[in-house]
């Protein structure tokens, strides 16, 4: 018996799912190595198609599509974009290896990954098949809700259920008109219908279930009314919603917009629901305030539009009274993105399995490339699309307001709130980046995975660990661009490491923060000494100056030689006042303690890594 059929054992006996999938990929990277050194390439290969197979992310909106992506360089030194896994490589051979493994595998789990990529694949759709295929997808259904109906579940079950049943029903659905497949589809509907309604509501996963379930209810609306009771669906929602105010208003809120969806459907009144979600955002009102955080203000913002909408003129006029206060006090226009409990949870356990596997350095490369932020063409694109809504602040000028009240830019002309819009759109993308790269290097540094040494030995590897002539009063000295951050880094993480060690411990992030910023501009223009672009000017013809950074940064050489991406991340971070405009901020003391935290730094370090992998 080769490794391979003993594999195909093991997995059959094992009880393997989803939450093992690391297990079955490790089983099947022995088993290739094992095939390899005997010399069994056929089969290799084969066991390698199996492993991709479970690799594929498979939904109804994309079908397959790759769990990785980025470049190969070739033997000629130039780089080729790579999808992995990539369904383009496989071959007929391929298809029917994976077929003979889903007619003959007992593990239901590895079953419906099989039938997947062929489903999706469009290699094998006749009806038999797809009858096979949404029967084991039902008993996996059930296996994942049985086992998320545990109080201790910390597994995340109903996460992966809903996949599974996002899955079947898009299948089935578009199936209906063959009757085997019809009762399989209303089979579904009815267990949907059934999980729903006696879901613990104290249960932690409670918030999940109720929006993914509700929603498929308006997603297959027409069938699901033929099937089930769907007003219960709302009755439930309200028990749910009224328990989660208490406990995580945020869920509250959530439920409150799919149970609309849902009555809007079913053409019934929403003024309850609308009145609910006022009173949620009143209350996350008076906890920012409490916390003297400007959101509050876009919460009462929130609860006076709905006021509005129901004409209450009498809750209107107390919220302006409220708003009217609180705009005295706190800086208008700010914007807090919120991520919901459940996708923090996946977050979290992506983040964590990376971690594990990956060793400091490509740690340290994840931050350099940031793969969290959108990348800018989508960015743009986005920005455009929203620009062409006739939306009123897409008509008038823009400006920003710093905390003193000044005006430091305005955004008249179309071109310019063109620009506006981009950027606010950016800002908005980063920030919900930039609290998964803050998660991110705080799990890999409270796993001993990210360390100051650490990023100091890679930095040495590049050009910022090469010693350099600089000619000062007409004699040449060295210098050492890497004795410029060092200090810089190593106040950061001693800062890190106190905290770590004390809990109650807070950590002062002003010097490493106001240091590394600074020295990200120093190699901006030692980048700029490389390119032979001048960091002088002159001025009236006799007086030399340094140019500014930001006339630095529009230089249409420094352009050309970053990637846009990492051009626009750089001057949104250091100069651009509807940005982070860190460098000016700092340099002219602009800052007060109280707004130093962790990111500022973490983001001189990421553009200091960035500008490090240029030649």
């Amino acid at each position: 018996m080769n490794a391979l059929e003993q594999y195909y054992i093991d997995l059959d006996q094992s009880g393997w799912d989803v939450k093992q999938e690391g297990d079955i990929n490790k089983t099947l990277q022995k088993v290739n190595e094992t095939l390899s050194n005997e010399g069994l390439m056929d089969l290799q290969h084969l066991a390698e198609i199996d492993r991709q197979a479970f690799h594929f992310n498979k939904t109804s909106q994309k079908r397959l599509s790759f769990r990785a992506a980025g470049t190969r360089k070739m033997e000629d030194g130039s780089e080729i974009p790579f999808e992995w896994p990539d369904i383009r490589e496989f071959r007929d051979k391929d298809f029917d290896y994976i077929f003979q493994r889903y007619k003959f595998c007992k593990n239901v789990y590895a079953k419906t990954e099989y039938g997947l990529v062929l489903f999706y694949a469009k290699k094998r759709q006749d009806n038999t098949f797809v009858s096979e295929l949404l029967t084991s997808l039902y008993e996996l259904l059930k296996i994942y809700i049985e086992k998320s109906k545990l109080k201790e579940d910390k597994n995340h079950y109903v996460i992966y259920s809903r996949i599974v049943l996002a899955n079947a029903l898009f299948i089935s659905n578009n199936r209906k008109t063959i009757k085997d497949i019809e009762n399989i589809y209303k089979s579904l509907i009815k267990y949907t219908f059934d999980v729903h309604q006696n879901w613990d509501i104290s249960h932690p996963s409670s918030l999940r279930t109720i929006i993914d379930f509700t929603g498929f209810a308006v997603q297959y609306f027409n069938d699901f009314k033929k099937y089930i009771p769907v007003n219960k669906f709302v009755e439930k929602n309200w028990e749910a919603a009224k328990y989660l105010s208490k406990t995580y208003i945020w869920g509250a809120i959530y439920v409150s917009d799919i149970s609309m969806k849902l009555c809007r459907k079913l053409g019934v009144e929403i003024k309850d629901w609308l009145y609910f979600k006022a009173e949620q955002y009143e209350k996350l009102s008076i906890e920012s305030k409490a916390e003297q955080n400007l959101t509050s203000v876009s919460f009462v913002e929130n609860a006076m539009s709905i006021y509005k909408s129901l004409k209450d003129e009498k809750n209107l006029s107390r919220l302006q009274k409220e708003y009217q206060s609180l705009r005295t006090k706190f800086e208008l226009g700010g914007i807090k993105q919120e991520i919901p409990q459940d996708e923090t949870q996946r977050i979290t356990e992506l983040i964590n399995k990376e971690i594990e596997i990956r060793s400091e350095e490509d740690i340290i490369k994840t931050l350099l490339n940031t793969p969290m932020i959108t990348p800018l063409v989508d960015i743009k694109k986005s920005s455009d699309e929203f620009f062409k809504k006739p939306m009123i602040q897409n008509m008038i000028p823009g400006s920003i307001i710093d905390k003193f009240g000044n005006t430091v830019a305005r955004f008249d002309t179309e071109e310019e709130r063109r620009k506006f819009s981009l950027l606010r759109t950016y800002d908005f993308h980063l920030q919900i980046a930039i609290q998964t790269i803050s998660q991110y290097f705080i799990e890999a540094f409270q796993a001993n995975k990210i360390s100051s040494e650490g990023i100091i030995l890679f930095l040495k590897q590049t050009w910022i660990g090469d010693k350099a002539k600089r000619k000062s009063n007409g004699t040449d000295i060295d210098i050492s661009y890497l004795g410029m951050i060092e200090s810089g880094i190593n106040s950061f993480f001693s800062e890190l490491v106190k905290w770590k060690e004390k809990s109650n411990y807070l950590p002062d992030f002003v010097c490493s923060t106001d240091s590394l910023v600074l020295k990200a501009e120093y190699l901006l223009r030692e980048f700029c000494y490389f390119l032979n672009i001048p960091t002088f000017k002159s001025k009236d013809g006799s007086i030399i100056m340094e140019r500014p950074l930001d006339d630095i940064l529009s230089d249409k050489v420094i352009k050309k030689a970053l990637t846009e991406d990492d051009h626009f991340f750089i001057k949104f971070i250091l100069t651009e006042k509807a940005g982070y405009n860190l460098r000016n901020k700092i340099a002219h003391g602009l800052m007060d303690n109280i707004e130093y935290n962790l990111q500022h730094t973490l983001l001189a370090i990421i553009i200091i890594l960035k500008l490090s992998k240029y030649k």
